[in-house]
């Protein structure tokens, strides 16, 4: 009981950019009966998205199975929203069972309906603060970002440079091209005994 209260806050957002959105409102048609099982991992989050007359619901799993399934991290989830939608599905990071047209089809809706996080809190302190603390988050998210990107660079340098346990592009590539005058080799050698046998 306590759950299902704590999750309707989050539902009335959801429902109000939703009602905003005529896209949103006509993904919500084609979803209706529709639902998706969303699970956060590393956290107890696991809920169920149910689509019924234009309406979002967000309940907690009863057990029946739905249509569509997505988990991942917090992080890895929200990538879903903005940029590449199948990067984050690619890399590994969130996985999909069920079906994927309706994972699809929410994860549009989503991105529709889910509301301007600084205009909702404008409409709790006001307009300044709201901005000053979107202004705050953006610079933390961009932070973040590069920060991510430079321990992963970091990180790949001394996987490549210093320990030599992974190969460098150079490397690769050259690999590559072995491999690939291998596979011709190969092809020219079985062409010769095929014309062999065939004059004998």
């Amino acid at each position: 009981m306590l759950a299902e209260l704590a999750l309707h806050p989050l539902e009335l957002l959801l429902n109000r950019g939703l009602q905003q959105s005529t896209t949103a409102q006509a993904i919500a048609r084609a979803l209706d009966g529709r639902t998706l099982g969303l699970t956060v991992e590393g956290t107890p989050f696991d809920l169920r998205l149910k689509v019924g007359g234009e309406r979002l619901s967000v309940v907690l799993p009863d057990g029946a199975v739905p249509d569509a399934c997505i988990s991942g991290s917090l992080l890895s989830l929200g990538r879903l929203l903005r940029g590449d939608p199948q990067a984050p599905v690619r890399d590994g990071a969130v996985h999909l069972t069920g079906d994927t047209e309706i994972a699809g089809q929410f994860r549009e809706l989503l991105k529709y309906a889910t509301p301007d996080l600084e205009e909702e809190l404008a409409r709790l302190v006001g307009d300044p603060i709201a901005h000053e603390v979107g202004n705050a988050a953006r610079a933390f998210a961009g932070w973040s970002e590069a920060a991510g990107r430079s321990v992963a660079r970091s990180m790949s340098e001394f996987l490549q440079e210093e320990s030599r346990i992974l190969p460098t592009q150079s490397e690769i590539r050259e690999f590559a091209t072995r491999v690939d005058d291998l596979v011709n080799d190969v092809a020219r050698a079985e062409a010769r005994i095929a014309r062999l046998k065939d004059g004998l």
